[in-house]
């Protein structure tokens, strides 16, 4: 079997610290079609040293200004020639085995979007958690309601899949990744779910997604503008949707809280009981 060609794209910012982890998390894993690709926007912090050090096993790479991550990734799009594209950040990287995993699924004409589980790793080592994804459920504007997604760091695309829905919009900076995940799977695109670890997420102060509030702000937006592209109908029902899981969530934290309380209670009870035997 003809393994397909794999544009592999990294966006960087003086992140040298983690580039080389990056670069090698990619090299390693050995794949005998790869057009690696990094993108980085004027780097001064050595990332450029490390990029000329590995230039001869990059298909491209570039050091100057941009107007920011989602653009880096977009010019990386520009000159990808793959059959199937995937983005990885420079403070992220690959575990072992992962296109190995991940890139026969393409074999299948069907499948257009291929993901795994990702770790969430802090810098000492401690895991927070491991992201595995699920597909959807529940009426399309429930899916944006929800703010439904999948790991981007463990996602690989079919190429035509950004002919056919658009790169990513470079008037986010924060959940473009979410809003292009929302954007394929309302338009039918859903992704094939691998039950395998591909990736790690590195949860260090620097990183962007340290402070929530401005995808919180972003997502605000966004949602509005993808959840106005469905029928009034389907709007109305997705919200329903999503109150009734609000409302069952609510119960469920109470009904929890109860417990709790009701355990406190039995084990106070036992321990007074358990004083005056004594």
């Amino acid at each position: 079997m003809i393994s397909p060609r794999l544009s592999v794209i990294t966006p960087s910012l003086n992140q040298g610290a983690y580039l080389e982890r990056t670069i090698r998390s990619v090299l390693d894993q050995d794949y005998p079609n790869l057009e690696y690709i990094v993108i980085d926007g004027g780097s001064t912090d050595g990332s450029v040293d490390i990029l000329h050090r590995y230039g001869s096993q990059l298909a491209y790479w570039v050091s100057e200004p941009d107007k920011g991550q989602t653009h880096a990734i977009n010019k990386g799009l520009a000159v990808a020639s793959g059959d199937v594209v995937a983005y990885i950040n420079s403070d992220d990287y690959y575990l072992p085995g992962a296109f190995e995993v991940a890139l026969p699924f393409f074999s299948d004409s069907a499948v257009s979007w291929v993901c795994g589980a990702c770790r969430y790793l802090y810098p000492d080592g401690t895991l927070e958690t491991v992201w595995r994804p699920q597909l959807p459920r529940g009426p399309r504007g429930a899916w944006i309601r929800g703010s439904w997604g999948v790991p981007q760091a463990a996602s690989f695309w079919r190429r035509d899949v950004f002919d056919s829905f658009g790169a990513f919009r470079e008037d986010l900076h924060y959940i473009f990744d979410t809003e292009f995940e929302l954007r394929l799977a309302v338009g039918g695109c859903l992704p094939t779910i691998v039950d395998r670890e591909l990736a790690v997420r590195w949860l260090h102060e620097e990183a962007k997604s340290a402070d929530l509030r401005p995808f919180e702000r972003e997502f605000e937006l966004a949602s509005r503008q993808l959840l106005e592209t469905l029928p009034r109908r389907e709007r109305v029902l997705s919200w329903l949707f999503h109150q009734t899981r609000l409302a069952a969530s609510v119960i469920l934290r109470k009904l929890a809280l109860l417990n709790f309380r009701d355990r406190r209670a039995a084990a106070r009870s036992a321990s007074r009981q358990k004083s005056l035997e004594n």
